[in-house]
């Protein structure tokens, strides 16, 4: 069984934004210009480029991929093995922005992440990510179940 658990956008919600707005402009001006194709898959690019982790519980291993243009993944299958573990991992992350009048805002975004623990230690790879910790607790405890890892 191979589950695909979306993780971030790669530019955040202004990239997402900004993205559309140019896709939008693109669109607008491949009517009068050939060069607006560009502005489109520049807008494409912003737009859905991602990143996400496939985990395959009958091979027991886990992708981490890049999502390029929302279609083209690019990444690396990770071999889970019984000494490994999992945790759940509390990330914060800023992300800035500026509004019209050219104001910096900055907004925090806290979530909790079930990551993949190797024998000595240090985190793998992100597995899944929730809002709510007790969400990702019953979620941490059916992965560990299911690939027959440590908690």
């Amino acid at each position: 069984m191979l589950v695909n658990n979306k993780l971030d956008n790669t530019f955040g919600p202004f990239g997402v934004f900004a993205g559309i707005v140019v896709l939008l402009f693109g669109i607008y001006s491949c009517f009068y210009n050939w060069i607006g194709l560009t502005t489109v898959v520049v807008g494409i690019f912003l737009a859905f480029s991602s990143t996400s982790t496939k985990i395959d519980f009958a091979n027991k291993r886990a992708k981490f991929s890049n999502n390029i243009f929302g279609i083209f993944k690019i990444g690396y299958w990770t071999e889970i093995k019984p000494e490994m573990s999992l945790i759940i991992q509390k990330t914060a992350r800023k992300r800035l922005g500026f509004n019209q009048s050219n104001e910096s805002q900055t907004q925090a975004v806290k979530d909790f992440r079930i990551m993949l623990i190797n024998e000595k230690g240090s985190s793998i790879l992100a597995l899944k990510k929730f809002r709510d910790k007790d969400k990702a607790e019953t979620e941490l405890k059916q992965i560990a179940e299911k690939l027959n890892v440590n908690i």
